[in-house]
């Protein structure tokens, strides 16, 4: 994608961009609205559109310029400041880039889109999203996830991602190609299945739980163990400890509902799975919680009162909450 956008701006500055992509260029402002309903995370690539632009304007002091004045923002930020054309090209893809990718696809030669390189899709603290692979496999992400594919080579030889974060994967079936999730050191190999991985680097664990079909756990190619449904396997970081129990694979995948599954988690994971679920910053005073590992699961649409009242009257805490923070105190 980045690729394309340079090579964009730069048939536009030689005058080889067909007209599709000189009026998306032309008349792009910060508050344009280059977003179709169709195309995906609008508010997320609405939001980063402005943040990006101000920064930009910001940085270059952009809004002294009375060059800008005179010429589109685009071509301006190209001529005076071309060895910053990779920042440019990234509010392009927050922006009209989508809008010439999601409307006008038959407009751009699509192998200009295709490099050597990997493609990320990320989510933040609170934000999940599905989206469809190019063989045909189906990835639900979790929010501060991290989920990346070489874009050149997928689905030729074999099917290799790069997961940080938490998904679940309902992989398209081929014997000939594997696919392949990378977390750290450890490799979840399959060929046709469905299954939860959690591997986020702040919980020091991955954690892979399948719903059916057979998964090969494997760390730096030396196999670990195969999987089947309602098995999973729990992959400590730091000593390369493994764990594998019978489980309810639904238990593990309940954030796709909606729901808070806390099973046996520490005091990390329930600062993770707070902030995915109400936004809210988690502290701990005075060691309360140190050693406990928590049990209980919440139904979806659960309120923060809910599941906090609950936690202090089984594991006897206190709490208070500002709106923004969860404080939890002995």
């Amino acid at each position: 994608m980045l690729n394309y956008i340079v090579d964009l701006i730069d048939r536009y500055e030689k005058g080889k961009a067909n007209d599709t992509e000189r009026r998306a260029l032309d008349t792009w402002t910060p508050d344009t609205e280059t977003i179709t309903e169709n195309a995906p995370n609008k508010k997320v690539l609405t939001e980063l559109n402005a943040k990006v632009w101000h920064g930009l304007v910001r940085q270059y002091h952009l809004e002294n310029n009375k060059q800008r004045e005179k010429s589109p923002v685009i071509h301006h930020i190209w001529h005076t400041y071309r060895r910053y054309a990779a920042i440019a090209a990234v509010f392009l893809i927050a922006g009209s880039a989508s809008w010439l990718i999601y409307n006008h696809s038959n407009d751009i030669d699509n192998k200009t889109m295709i490099a050597d390189t990997h493609k990320a899709w990320t989510t933040d603290g609170t934000h999940r999203t599905t989206f469809t692979l190019p063989d045909g496999t189906v990835v639900q992400v979790n929010a501060d996830t991290r989920f990346e594919i070489a874009e050149a080579t997928f689905n030729k030889e074999k099917r290799e991602v790069w997961l940080e974060g938490e998904a679940f994967f309902e992989v398209a079936k081929n014997p000939e190609k594997p696919f392949i999730i990378h977390t750290g050191n450890m490799q979840t190999i399959v060929r046709g299945t469905s299954f939860n991985v959690k591997a986020y680097d702040k919980l020091g664990e991955n954690v892979v739980t399948v719903r059916n079909g057979r998964v090969e756990i494997a760390e730096n190619g030396q196999t670990l163990a195969v999987l089947t449904a309602n098995r999973q396997l729990k992959y400590h970081c730091a000593d390369s400890h493994t764990e594998i129990t019978d489980v309810d694979w639904r238990d593990a995948a309940g954030w796709m509902e909606g729901r808070l599954v806390l099973n046996g988690v520490g005091i990390e994971e329930l600062k993770l799975r707070l902030s995915q679920q109400f936004g809210v910053e988690v502290t701990i005073e005075q060691h309360a919680l140190d050693g406990k590992y928590l049990q209980g699961a919440f139904r979806a649409g659960c309120s923060l009162t809910e599941v906090m009242n609950t936690i202090s009257a089984i594991y006897n805490i206190h709490y208070t909450n500002d709106g923004s923070r969860i404080i939890i105190t002995p």
